[in-house]
């Protein structure tokens, strides 16, 4: 009897599916997702393992193209649905593994207990399919996890630079914002434009910008600082530099760095004695 590829390719379709909860069961026993520090993060990881494993056997009944183009979109969506578990999912290559094997060995299986013989090229051919499958699974996995990650970190990033330059109200309608470390280009933009934006929803008059805590003064620096100064006294806030350390005024001063139309004070205590005295 000749054998019949597309029937053999359909029984092996419906074997898969039907022992989808035996290859899932037996990739969770394998598996080391349920070490996961709570319930929430395994409870999710098995939601993936889930979907994938339910995905991933139709590479063997829809033609090649159809079937990555929606393997693709479905990886997407799960990662987009667990992207804050970017850390769980960048581990997901060896889970991939334990479903890989589970996979191949129903395979076997099937090619052991079905009523006609099958030629080893079409064998073969069903792993390589599988294998494939998993391969390209595994580098869409890790490029969307990591898009994520990165994602994340500049959002961490950002908040930390604006929270690295926080205006603390010292009295109604003055502020103070002291700097502190090395103010890089990044930063200095963030300074100014989170600096303008607290001052005007303070409704501030005032502000203080203590210096004691920068590292050098440099002339971009110098720059960043004069830019918001004027973008302050433009919205009606006055602004008085303070705590300039001997070194980093002597270092100005050999720059050719000129902070005029700024109130400039030596010490932060001496601004605030002032400004309570008026």
């Amino acid at each position: 009897m000749q054998f019949n590829q597309e029937k053999a390719d359909g029984s092996l379709y419906d074997y898969l599916i039907e022992h989808i909860d035996t290859m899932r069961g037996t990739w969770s026993s394998d598996s080391s997702s349920g070490n996961a520090s709570d319930d929430y993060t395994n409870q999710k990881l098995e939601e993936m393992k889930k979907v994938f494993a339910q995905e991933l056997v139709h590479v063997f009944r829809e033609e090649e193209t159809q079937f990555y183009e929606h393997f693709e979109e479905k990886i997407s969506a799960i990662v987009e649905e667990n992207k804050e578990m970017w850390q769980p999912m960048l581990t997901i290559q060896e889970e991939f593994t334990y479903y890989r094997n589970a996979i191949l060995e129903q395979i076997r299986l099937f090619v052991h207990q079905y009523e006609e013989s099958i030629p080893v090229d079409h064998v073969l051919g069903w792993q390589r399919k599988a294998l494939q499958a998993f391969d390209y699974a595994g580098r869409a996995f890790m490029k969307e996890a990591i898009y994520h990650m990165n994602e994340q970190m500049q959002l961490k990033e950002a908040m930390i630079l604006e929270l690295s330059s926080p205006i603390i109200l010292i009295q109604k309608k003055t502020g103070l914002l002291p700097l502190i470390g090395h103010i890089d280009e990044q930063r200095g933009q963030v300074i100014v434009e989170h600096t303008l934006k607290q001052c005007t929803e303070s409704e501030l008059t005032r502000l203080y910008i203590d210096l004691s805590g920068v590292r050098d003064i440099t002339t971009f620096v110098a720059q960043r600082i004069m830019q918001l100064a004027t973008a302050l006294k433009l919205v009606g806030v006055k602004t008085t530099l303070c705590g300039m350390r001997p070194e980093m005024a002597q270092t100005a001063v050999q720059l050719g760095i000129s902070f005029k139309d700024i109130d400039i004070v030596s010490e932060l205590t001496h601004a605030l004695q002032a400004n309570y005295a008026l």
